[in-house]
């Protein structure tokens, strides 16, 4: 279907290629379906029953013999870079050159032409002599597609052409190439790809290889000897007519040959220069998409222009605005500055405070922990001073309640002596010593004498 040939040729190639009529194709069967689509491609009518020669050896019955295989074909993936073709490549070991080899060469000279120049320049010949030797691995003679295989791709060429140049160099349809053969293909390969010409149609009679030319042939017809005589007039006047219409009839071939031979010349040049004028036409349009291009990018780099304007003069506009922010700022700056260094003098000043202060409050805490040594040493006096108050009171309490005891026995006294006036000393001497014994706790003292002498004193005193 990508082929974009019509549905009828595409289902009359799967008829051709399903050789088993399984529904399905198989690898050869594939191939020879993609050899029947470059054919038809190739605007050559699809055959209405498939040739031997594209009968796949695995499906040929055994009764036909073996018959040398078609060419095997290009790999559907892309061609490598192009590299020289003046180095040996290496031996691959994939399926090469496959589907189209079987393509017979479109070439219609009879075998009566004949050149005497080859198309492949003498130059060349002994290099491409070289490469068939070092590809020639079999050593047979013949270099099959799988021995070139890397050869052809190396070339970067499509594969449609490489099957192509081969169908064209494959003059006797065998699957293989001679020596004369292989330097045709690389000819064809070179000038494609160093001057981008390409391969003929049909092989001319200058590019059939110098083995493979005959002689002419003389036509049957004339099977009567030209310089023959049979001693009859007439008859030798009609042989000499017939050997000059037969002289004639090849120097009109011959013409008709060259003619034929300039015509295709004209034709190959004729399609080279319309191939030139599609390129060309191509370059032009693609230039004319380029200039369109171009014009559209330099109206999109306009615009783009008038938005960068808009946009500087906006950005001018705020540096303006910016560069009087940063003048009002730098102004604020100074002002701030002389307002810092009156601080830091404030500072400077309140440093000093400061330091006198703790000083002061170094001596206060000198001070206060002297005062508090005297303030506990203080107390501790206050503490032994209340103390011996507390005994001073204690002891002024017991002199007072002695007071009493000695207020009330001088009351008892006083009365006892208002009352008898002459007891006698023995009951007052007896009252006394009952008092001092009451007075000291029942202990006898030299106290008891002195009271009860104080007594005696006091009482002789009032009398």
């Amino acid at each position: 279907i990508n082929s974009k040939l019509p549905l009828d040729v595409l289902g009359k190639v799967w008829d051709l290629s399903d050789i088993d009529k399984d529904g399905h194709l198989d690898k050869d069967e594939f191939a020879v379906a993609m050899h029947l689509v470059y054919r038809a491609l190739e605007k050559e009518p699809v055959p209405a029953l498939l040739p031997s020669s594209l009968i796949p050896p695995s499906k040929r019955k055994k009764s036909l013999g073996s018959v040398p295989g078609t060419v095997p074909g290009l790999p559907a993936s892309p061609p490598p870079p192009k590299d020289s073709l003046r180095s040996t490549p290496s031996h691959g070991s994939m399926n090469s050159l496959n589907s189209t080899g079987s393509l017979s060469p479109k070439h219609t000279l009879k075998s009566g032409q004949h050149s005497v120049n080859w198309v492949v320049p003498v130059s060349d010949r002994s290099r491409y002599d070289d490469i068939f030797l070092k590809t020639d691995a079999d050593l047979d003679g013949f270099v099959s597609g799988q021995e070139v295989k890397d050869i052809f791709m190396h070339s970067g060429l499509p594969q449609n052409i490489l099957a192509h140049i081969w169908a064209l160099a494959d003059t006797r349809q065998i699957g293989k190439l001679t020596r004369e053969q292989f330097a045709l293909a690389m000819h064809f390969i070179q000038q494609k790809v160093s001057k981008g010409i390409d391969p003929p149609q049909a092989l001319t009679a200058d590019m059939i290889p110098p083995s493979e030319r005959g002689t002419p042939v003389a036509d049957s017809s004339s099977s009567v000897g030209s310089g023959e005589f049979t001693g009859i007039k007439e008859l030798d006047d009609i042989s000499q007519e017939i050997a000059q219409l037969q002289r004639e009839k090849y120097t009109l071939e011959q013409d008709i040959r060259e003619t034929e031979e300039a015509i295709r010349h004209k034709t190959a040049e004729v399609q080279e220069m319309q191939n030139d004028l599609d390129r060309e036409t191509a370059s032009l349009q693609e230039l004319e998409a380029q200039k369109q291009d171009a014009q559209d990018r330099l109206e999109e780099m306009d615009q783009q222009k008038h938005k960068l304007e808009d946009m500087l003069n906006e950005v001018r506009i705020k540096c303006q605005e910016e560069s009087q922010m940063i003048s009002s700022l730098q102004s604020q700056i100074h002002s701030q500055e002389s307002d810092l260094q009156s601080q830091e003098e404030e500072l400077s000043r309140a440093k000093a405070d400061l330091g006198r202060l703790q000083q002061e409050e170094n001596q206060l805490e000198q001070s206060l922990a002297a005062g508090k040594i005297q303030l506990e040493t203080i107390i501790k006096s206050l503490k032994a001073t209340q103390d011996e108050i507390n005994q001073a009171r204690s002891k002024l309490s017991q002199i007072q309640d002695s007071q009493q005891e000695v207020s009330k026995s001088i009351e008892q006294y006083n009365s006892t002596l208002n009352g008898t006036h002459g007891g006698s000393m023995t009951n007052l001497a007896d009252m006394s010593e009952g008092f001092s014994d009451r007075e000291n706790g029942g202990f006898p003292s030299m106290k008891h004498v002195d009271i009860t002498g104080c007594f005696i004193v006091s009482y002789f005193s009032l009398i």
